[in-house]
């Protein structure tokens, strides 16, 4: 069935439940699980003409990759599954699939947001753009 998993953590309680479904299901597979967290660039959030040059995302990538180790030993303990973990900077729906190409995974598992009508109007929604791009399978978490 699925021999690699890649669940997407931004460290809401949603992603975490995404994660820890991803790691039973990896363990119940025998699957490769691979956890990213995709930290977006000032550019991403402010816009290109917003951004202050001097906006350093490296504390944001190393807190992510400290929360992101965390979790992971939570996972191993409780699964008994190796977990693969990265931190990634670049627009959070793009880098999922790009990272989901490259490394051959066949599921990626993602929570749900409860963004409101207006939020996702705005905003839009990570998990809506993977599910809708994506060229391999999906699983929603809620």
């Amino acid at each position: 069935m699925y021999k690699r998993i890649l669940a997407g953590y931004d460290g809401s309680e949603a992603s975490r439940k995404a994660v820890m479904r991803a790691a039973e299901l990896a363990s119940t597979l025998g699957a490769e699980l691979h956890v990213i967290t995709v930290v977006p660039p000032p550019s991403v959030v402010l816009g290109t003409l917003m951004t202050p040059e001097y906006l350093d995302t490296k504390p944001l990538i190393e807190a992510a990759r400290r929360k992101l180790n965390d979790l992971s030993e939570e996972v191993k303990q409780g699964y008994n599954v190796s977990v693969k973990v990265d931190v990634l900077e670049g627009d959070p729906s793009e880098t999922l699939i790009e990272y989901s190409d490259d490394n051959k995974c066949d599921l990626i598992v993602l929570g749900r947001r409860g963004l409101s009508g207006l939020e996702r109007l705005l905003l839009g929604s990570v998990t809506q753009r993977v599910a809708s791009k994506s060229r391999v399978d999906v699983l929603i978490v809620t």
